[in-house]
């Protein structure tokens, strides 16, 4: 029995050797598990016990040293592609990545994948918690916490810590979040803008052309254009003046809370109820006193 075990580890020191100086092979270097000895087969690696049983089938092009990427797991490599073995002597992680980057690089626990320059996430149990699907994943936290921005296709969406897809990648852009509204960021789909929440949801569909910042016309509205009509929608979400005018003034310069519009050529007035108080038929309307001073042929406004 001795004499086996002896000639096991002389065996295992003839690999290493022929691992630092044989033609082209990768070095195989310790530590491993005690008792375990590295074998080679036709050019492939696997572990037998000092006692002589197989606890891993010679099935490895390449077996790194346990615990350098995350406690009691060994790399292994195999057609090219990387995986994980743990010191039971079972593969927990199938050999199927092209890189596996350091745990905790991007979020806690997790290790950043890759497949064919497409991204995800492995868990420190082993489970793939974001399949290789992503041309790239941004930090989590970066933009909005707890939520990571990701590409696919030349589309932009985020990702939880929850491992779930909040927002699939369907945007041209996203800018920061808080930039028009708190929780809120704007948005661009086909060339036209609208606006996500925190939570990854959809809460003003991208429909407009251009869309002005919250509170430059009234408190808690931003102006908004679609095709080449003015309108507004508030805070809530909801839009409350429908895009259908040429011109909209700003509010108070005729009568408190009242703006006045344009609309074919006829200018009339709305309120700060979203009601068109006056209905838009009036060629010319003057304001105060002066004749000279008077709305019907001033430039439009329109949303930044």
């Amino acid at each position: 029995m001795q004499r086996g075990i002896l000639i096991l580890f002389i065996l295992f020191s003839v690999i290493t050797v022929s691992g630092q100086n044989g033609g082209g092979k990768k070095k195989q270097s310790g530590p491993f598990p005690k008792g375990w000895v590295l074998v080679e087969n036709g050019g492939q690696f696997g572990f037998i016990s000092s006692e002589g049983k197989e606890i891993i089938k010679p099935q490895y092009t390449r077996i790194a040293p346990f615990d350098e990427v995350q406690r009691g797991w060994a790399q292994v490599e195999r057609d090219g592609f990387i995986g994980f073995i743990s010191i039971e002597g079972e593969e927990i992680v199938k050999p199927k990545y092209t890189k596996v980057h350091p745990f905790g690089e991007l979020q806690r626990g997790w290790a950043l994948v890759e497949v064919n320059g497409l991204f995800g996430f492995l868990a420190g149990g082993g489970e793939e918690v974001i399949k290789p699907i992503y041309t790239k994943i941004h930090p989590f936290g970066q933009h909005y916490r707890g939520l990571a921005l990701v590409e696919k296709d030349g589309l932009f969406g985020f990702i939880s810590i929850d491992g779930d897809e909040v927002t699939k990648p369907q945007y041209q852009k996203i800018e920061k979040f808080g930039e028009f509204q708190k929780d809120w960021a704007l948005v661009e789909k086909d060339g036209l803008l609208g606006f996500i929440n925190g939570e990854g949801e959809e809460i003003i569909k991208p429909q407009y052309n251009k869309i002005s910042p919250f509170n430059e016309y009234a408190k808690g509205w931003a102006l908004v254009q679609k095709d080449r009509f003015l309108g507004f929608i508030s805070f809530e979400g909801k839009e409350i003046v429908k895009p259908q005018y040429d011109q909209i003034k700003p509010f108070g310069e005729f009568q408190k809370d009242w703006a006045m519009v344009q609309k074919d050529g006829l200018w009339g007035f709305i309120s700060l109820e979203g009601r068109e108080v006056v209905k838009p038929k009036y060629e010319k309307i003057n304001i105060g006193d002066s004749l000279n001073n008077k709305f019907g042929k001033k430039p439009a406004a329109s949303g930044n």
